[in-house]
């Protein structure tokens, strides 16, 4: 594999876009994250990415059961059935995230919990949905390789986002709670007009939602099971720090994440367009294409995250401080060892991607369990001590795990499907 043949590959075209378009996702995360730590307290950011761990969760969950489903199955959908099975994603949208959300906003309005946190809790609730919804059309644009779709509703959210976070700013009005609220109006407007524009294509269909229900909990029950289990790292984390430092610590490894989100501009930019990519490989030519696309996004990734990655141990500490303020020095070591944690999850993607592409997810179980638990007794073990550095510490740990089992699963899937693939001889 030649780096001429690697530049002008269609994988690293498509990879492109969908680095630009993560890094208007990304980026407009960042720029919201360093406009409430330059305007709020430690402890306040730490409310901030307790609500967004929350929201990070729910997203997760739709993305396994309703996203990577449709990410495998529209490819193999009849034309004429391709309206339908888009609309049953949004039918299957309504139902696992409004009523979930609906129970968070009683909550809040109910003051269960902090007096502080009620105003939280109820700006997650009402804003839930909204921001679920435009991932999940952003995730089908994705699915077909629509990048452009995509770019464009990112786009329009981040212009609507940062002019209005930037207008509270300016009058000093910038709280979590409106913070939360501006979120979901920039969310929610462009994916209603994304779902208004492709009216005439959508066919929804009651039974054939829940047709669709039952073939994409075939493959998302096990995504799911894996999602649970091994990506439950980053939504459980800030909790961990919260219960054993509070909220102003937790602030800090929110902070420390702002920052590592660089890295994932590449990692999560990437991961959109390899799974289709992957996805249509396999199903066009075997094996053989499959393993060519993973080789090809293993090395970009290795590439670009590997320079983020020594960035980060050079200069993580003066970028901290020049962009979030003095409050938040001392994050050179969490930053480093963060985005090392990215550098190897990347790893564990790539071969994940292609045991997806294999529609083996079961597959990935293994490796997900065996994570998690390497994080629970980590956790236990260094987050007292340690705080946000401990939590670090147990991160790579438990991507080192996941990488290493993932690629072991995958290296014995490959040998079963060649073997497989050559006839018998007597």
């Amino acid at each position: 594999m030649g780096l001429r043949s690697l530049i002008e590959s269609r994988l690293l075209r498509h990879s492109a876009l969908a680095v630009i378009d993560q890094a208007v996702v990304s980026g407009t995360s960042f720029a919201t994250s360093v406009l409430l730590a330059r305007h709020s307290t430690r402890e306040e950011v730490g409310s901030y990415y307790l609500a967004l761990s929350v929201l990070l969760l729910a997203r997760g969950i739709q993305e396994q059961v309703i996203c990577a489903p449709y990410m495998i199955y529209c490819h193999k959908q009849p034309p004429a059935q391709a309206g339908r099975y888009a609309a049953s994603a949004l039918v299957h949208h309504v139902a696992l995230s409004w009523p979930v959300f609906l129970l968070i906003f009683l909550a809040g309005w109910s003051g269960l919990g902090p007096d502080e946190a009620r105003g939280v809790w109820l700006a997650v609730g009402f804003g839930g949905p909204l921001i679920l919804l435009r991932e999940c059309v952003r995730q089908m644009a994705l699915a077909h390789l629509r990048l452009g779709q995509a770019l464009l509703l990112d786009g329009l959210a981040c212009v609507l986002q940062l002019g209005l976070l930037g207008a509270a700013a300016a009058y000093g009005q910038l709280t979590v709670r409106g913070t939360l609220m501006i979120l979901a109006l920039a969310a929610g407007l462009p994916a209603i007009g994304w779902i208004l524009s492709a009216a005439r294509w959508l066919r929804p269909s009651l039974r054939g939602a829940w047709n669709d229900l039952l073939l994409n909990w075939q493959f998302g029950r096990w995504a799911l099971a894996s999602h649970l289990l091994a990506a439950m790292t980053p939504y459980l984390m800030p909790w961990a720090v919260a219960w054993s430092h509070g909220t102003a610590e937790t602030g800090l490894w929110g902070a420390a994440n702002t920052l590592v989100g660089l890295s994932n501009i590449f990692l999560m930019g990437l991961c959109n367009s390899l799974g289709p990519r992957a996805a249509q490989a396999y199903a066009a030519g075997g094996l053989a294409e499959l393993k060519g696309v993973l080789l090809r996004t293993a090395a970009l990734f290795g590439t670009t995250l590997g320079g983020l990655c020594l960035a980060a141990w050079v200069c993580g500490e003066w970028i901290a401080v020049a962009l979030l303020g003095p409050q938040f020095a001392g994050l050179g070591p969490l930053v480093g060892l963060l985005s090392v944690s990215v550098l190897v999850n990347s790893v564990g993607v790539v071969a994940g991607n292609g045991l997806w592409a294999m529609d083996r997810p079961r597959a990935s179980f293994l490796a997900d369990a065996a994570a998690m638990g390497v994080v629970l007794v980590a956790t236990a073990w260094w987050v007292p001590g340690g705080g946000p550095l401990g939590a670090a510490a147990a991160t790579l740990a438990g991507t080192s795990v996941d990488a290493l089992v993932r690629l072991a699963i995958l290296r014995s899937a490959w040998r079963q499907g060649i073997q497989e693939a050559v006839p018998c001889t007597s």
